[in-house]
């Protein structure tokens, strides 16, 4: 059992069931629009394209404004920019409601994305403020296992509300969501960065950033993290092509591929019980190498074109697991080595993490692997290479290297 680096007091703690409440709404936000993607392209006549902009515009902001929300909790306590992040996504909601044009509706969802931003990143501070590293990785797991439902149910619901009362009932969701998430933090949430760092000044905080980046143990915890990730969104976009070139119906497809959430889930539950037995290098490095070991076997089945439903659902089942031990574990690691920069280090390792799902997935489809299954899954081989050498970097490196400040 490794050492614990950080104490857990009253004052620096946050109810569980409000940290889920709060990162719920930024994964509700995120699904719950896509079932109506139709409906608002037939009401403000535009093509699927155009309509598609509603989820790049809120993923977008949500992955970029990470940067933004991390100095700000370092240096002015986690409470107010989460108060602030809670605020813009209630106002999303209610200007999406009102939006007259794609146009608005477009600014709504981004205004959603900027406020959703809040939650992924300060929750993941707080955690790191109230517990030390492996507990805090046991607690992120807890989360993380209880809000792969959040964007099924809401994806669900999505389709359910928009044939009741149309899209604008989504928008009335996350308004809703967002209001009773604001009031909620009002209440309940106690300051948990107990030193804030004063007010940014930009040369300040690019020699944070120059000191963050020097820390080579957040570098292979974020890496790690960031291709654990990465290879998860490829996944969700270009295996459904294959389980259709296999004959497989909509409703199908559906079915076998909620083996990954369900594999994440599983794999989150083991990292609750067994990280602070582990550890997080270990813990990490295991499932960087689980996560290799199913890819390159669905690949040379593939070649030996011997893949079919059942072991494209079971890769996908093993790569989920795979992921409830790295993401958990090399996220708090990440953050956890910050030390006094624990907020920007979470802002960062988010917006990367998003960002490798967006250059993988341009990758696949530039090598073609939305056709050939083959070429989508060398790209994610060499993710997988590379989260196995970033693993085995963080395992190398003593604790005592980058110690708290």
């Amino acid at each position: 059992m490794e050492p614990s680096s950080r104490k857990t007091g009253p004052v620096a703690s946050a109810p569980i069931w409000l940290l889920i409440l709060t990162m719920g709404c930024g994964a509700v936000g995120l699904t719950i629009i896509s079932p109506s993607l139709k409906s608002v392209a037939e009401e403000f006549d535009v093509d699927s394209a155009t309509a598609q902009f509603l989820l790049s515009g809120y993923f977008i902001a949500i992955a970029s404004s990470q940067l933004i929300y991390g100095p700000m909790s370092d240096r002015y306590g986690r409470r107010k920019p989460l108060l602030i992040g809670m605020g813009l996504y209630a106002m999303g909601g209610i200007l999406g409601v009102y939006a007259a044009s794609i146009t608005t509706l477009i600014y709504a969802r981004i205004l959603q994305g900027l406020g959703a931003a809040a939650t992924v990143s300060i929750v993941r501070a707080i955690i790191n403020d109230s517990y030390d590293r492996t507990k805090g990785a046991s607690v992120f797991a807890t989360i993380s296992a209880v809000m792969v439902i959040a964007p099924i149910f809401s994806f669900i619901s999505g389709g359910l509300v928009d044939e009741m009362i149309g899209w604008k009932g989504t928008m009335v969701i996350i308004a809703l969501a967002g209001g009773l998430s604001l009031v909620s933090n009002y209440f309940f949430l106690n300051e948990t960065n107990l030193n804030p760092m004063g007010k940014i000044v930009p040369r300040l905080l690019i020699s944070e950033y120059y000191e963050l980046f020097s820390n080579r143990l957040f570098l292979a915890f974020v890496i790690a993290s960031a291709c654990s990730v990465g290879i998860f969104l490829c996944m969700i976009g270009f295996v459904p092509y294959e389980y259709s070139r296999l004959g497989l119906s909509p409703g199908e497809i559906g079915v076998w591929f909620a083996a990954t959430p369900v594999g994440y889930m599983f794999g989150n539950f083991i990292t609750r019980w067994m990280a602070q037995k582990w550890g997080l290098e270990s813990m990490t490095l295991i499932g960087s190498i689980i996560c290799f070991l199913s890819i390159g076997l669905l690949f040379l089945m593939t070649m030996g074109e011997l893949q079919n439903p059942f072991l494209i659902s079971f890769t996908g089942l093993v790569m989920g697991f795979s992921a409830g031990l790295v993401i958990p574990n090399a996220t708090m690691g990440a953050i956890a080595s910050a030390g006094r920069l624990a907020g920007s280090a979470s802002g960062f390792t988010g917006a990367l993490q998003m960002g490798f799902g967006v250059i993988g997935g341009s990758m696949i489809a530039a090598v073609g692997g939305y056709e050939l299954f083959h070429l989508g899954l060398l790209i994610i081989i060499l993710m997988a290479v590379l989260g196995v050498a970033a693993s085995l970097m963080a395992k190398s490196i003593p604790l005592s290297e980058t110690a708290r400040s």
